[in-house]
């Protein structure tokens, strides 16, 4: 009766979550795996004794709810008995909406790997209800499928909820590796996390997004009995569904100064510039640019032409531009594989934004073109679709000139000079020259549109 090995009501630790997961696969005993030795564990060990007549006839006449070394080689050798019969293996499967992923390119599936991270793989995991978060076993090193061929993607809406189920993992656990883009929670009203235990079969849980957008994995794993493995899906949380929301750059308003002499006696400009300047008239000078620098840059020259005459001040509708710009040059799609990618060891970002200077575009002939077309870009937004591997980017840039001049700079209670974007630069007399011409009906304009490429054609060389 003084046996140290023997385990009484009162009890806590890891020693009795395992006794309890025993007694619930055993004789599917109605009590939490919650490693202390309630009435309920009690009862359920006093049942399990008597049912097989476990007494010490030297000095017992029934049954007790002790466990002693009689009860622990009881339960250890019926456990064998049942490890010893094939197990299905865990199964994880989403149960609301999700997509069908095509299969990924090598260069993409490189660049996911460098950053991937699970969570559980190879670390202990804290018991349920210990104290001292001592460990029951180390989760197993599982990937999350085949990358290379087609997957199921439970996918999300930023702000929603999704479901998905597991069988065969009673005794194990459902961890998400990342809950800044999800979480997880029984199907009950409990505060969703990073991890909850799976004590039925099946047992179906939902998934919350979180608060950015991207990619994530979900694992189902049998802790108590290896030989189920583990399984796991990737959930993705986006915003495709929604219209983007578009955040305007600034509009400096240059106005007209009727003072273009002046800018003739002081060009500010480059050599050849500098001696146009003097002889050309806003208009002639314009016209010159037209002839020159624009010549060999259509989507440049329909931009200035839509300032110049053809826009009246209207939104130009840059869909299709961004797009062939997405396609086309190397240095946006440089810059987006670095925000997209960080680089080793982080995650990959689902949503951003950033500034995209004129000397990012690339040095030919696309690159120059869309440079001239639209300048610096205050804010460039983009979103990643890792369901499908698609990437969406959007921006609403002022089409407007910067000449160098302080009598160029908007009058108001903020007023600076110079303002962002106006600096000395060799074509500070044309882009006077292009100020003057809203005399005459030129306007500045809203650049405004969205397009959306395959992710695999960012990254390519």
């Amino acid at each position: 009766m003084s046996d140290p090995a023997h385990v009484v009501p009162g009890a806590t630790g890891t020693h009795v979550v395992k006794i309890q997961q025993a007694l619930i696969r055993l004789d599917d005993a109605d009590i939490d795996p919650d490693g202390v030795y309630g009435p309920a564990t009690a009862a359920a060990v006093l049942a399990y004794k008597q049912v097989r007549s476990i007494i010490n006839p030297a000095h017992q006449t029934r049954a007790d709810n002790i466990v002693g070394k009689m009860t622990m080689a009881s339960l250890d050798r019926e456990i064998l008995q049942q490890e010893a019969i094939p197990r299905p293996r865990v199964q994880i499967k989403p149960t609301s909406f999700s997509r069908v992923r095509p299969p990924r390119p090598l260069p993409l599936v490189a660049l996911l790997d460098r950053s991937r991270s699970f969570g559980v793989n190879g670390a202990t995991v804290a018991a349920p209800g210990s104290a001292t978060g001592s460990a029951i076993v180390a989760a197993p090193v599982i990937r999350p499928g085949p990358d290379f061929g087609p997957r199921v993607v439970l996918e999300l809406r930023r702000n929603s909820v999704g479901s998905f189920e597991v069988t065969n993992g009673m005794f194990g656990e459902v961890s998400i590796a990342d809950t800044g883009i999800a979480k997880i929670a029984p199907d009950a009203p409990v505060v969703p996390g990073e991890k909850a235990p799976v004590v039925q079969d099946p047992q179906t849980f939902k998934v919350f997004s979180g608060k950015a957008l991207g990619r994530t994995t979900i694992t189902a794993s049998t802790l108590a009995f290896t030989d189920g493995g583990s399984a796991s899906i990737e959930v993705v949380v986006k915003t495709f569904a929604t219209a983007p929301r578009f955040v305007q750059g600034i509009n400096h308003a240059h106005r007209p100064s009727g003072r273009y002499a002046d800018v003739q006696a002081n060009p500010n400009s480059g050599f050849l510039l500098e001696l146009a300047c003097k002889v050309h008239s806003a208009q002639g000078l314009v016209d010159l640019a037209k002839r020159t620098q624009f010549q060999d840059k259509p989507i440049a020259l329909k931009h200035l032409n839509f300032y110049l005459t053809d826009g009246k001040g209207a939104d130009f509708v840059e869909d299709a531009n961004i797009k062939d710009w997405l396609t086309r040059d190397r240095g946006i799609k440089k810059r987006l594989k670095r925000e997209i990618f960080p680089g080793p060891g982080r995650k990959p970002r689902g949503e951003g934004h950033f500034t995209f200077e004129q000397d990012e575009f690339a040095d030919d002939a696309a690159g120059q073109d869309f440079r001239f077309a639209f300048g610096g870009i205050d804010r460039v937004d983009f979103e990643v679709d890792f369901s499908q591997d698609t990437v969406r980017v959007f921006f609403q840039d002022r089409y407007e000139w910067h000449p160098v001049y302080p009598f160029y700079s908007f009058v108001g209670p903020t007023a600076q000079f110079p303002e962002s974007g106006d600096e000395v630069r060799e074509t500070n007399c044309l882009h006077a020259a292009l100020v003057e011409l809203k005399a005459s009906g030129a306007a500045d304009f809203w650049m405004k549109g969205q397009a959306e490429v395959a992710l695999s054609s960012i990254i390519a060389p």
